[in-house]
């Protein structure tokens, strides 16, 4: 803090010897063309030097953490830029090894994908060629119950109509002493 305050002293006190100097000069210039005395060149000179070196001694310290921190920041800005840079590309040469590999895969998946289709297609004919034999074996039996059922039927109708017509036939052609003959050996039988 004191630094700064002798630098701003100091500026204030340069600027105006040099200021004043200045106005001198610019009245004796317009008042008589003539050069300038070696003394007024050297005290120009001192003043620069002193103006400048004094700036330079108190300004040399933090100028230089200055610019030390800002080739730090820079340094670190760019090691950040290369580190980006490098894992944009490690990604970049990531992604064109999957698109490489991407036909591949997809040729992979869709050879893949026919097989299980295949599979899939043997398991549905085989489960269809079970239900078929399992319903042509269930039409089997229903038509083999259905066949007994009808058989039994025509064979009571026919037993009926040969009961009836031996009725009618024993009624028409069987006389009375046939009758008790049948009696008789019935009766003998049991």
């Amino acid at each position: 803090m004191k630094k700064i305050f002798a630098f701003l002293v100091l500026s204030v006190v340069m600027c105006a010897t040099g200021t004043s100097v200045f106005a001198q000069e610019r009245e004796e210039k317009s008042e008589a063309q003539h050069e300038e005395t070696a003394f007024q060149v050297v005290s120009r000179l001192a003043n620069f030097v002193v103006l400048f070196g004094g700036l330079a001694f108190l300004l040399r310290k933090p100028m230089g953490e200055f610019f030390a921190t800002r080739r730090g920041d820079i340094s670190s800005g760019l090691q950040r830029a290369q580190d980006a840079q490098a894992d944009a590309q490690n990604r970049m040469d990531e992604i064109e090894q999957r698109l490489a590999h991407l036909s591949a895969d997809v040729s992979a998946l869709r050879s893949e994908a026919e097989r299980e289709a295949l599979t899939e297609r043997e398991k549905i004919l085989a489960e269809a060629k079970r239900d078929v034999e399992r319903i042509v074996e269930q039409s089997k039996q229903e038509i083999d119950r259905i066949a007994r059922t009808v058989e039994r039927e025509i064979k009571e109708n026919i037993a009926d109509l040969v009961i009836d017509r031996a009725g009618n036939t024993l009624r028409s052609e069987i006389t009375q002493d046939d009758q008790k003959r049948i009696v008789v050996r019935f009766i003998k039988t049991l």
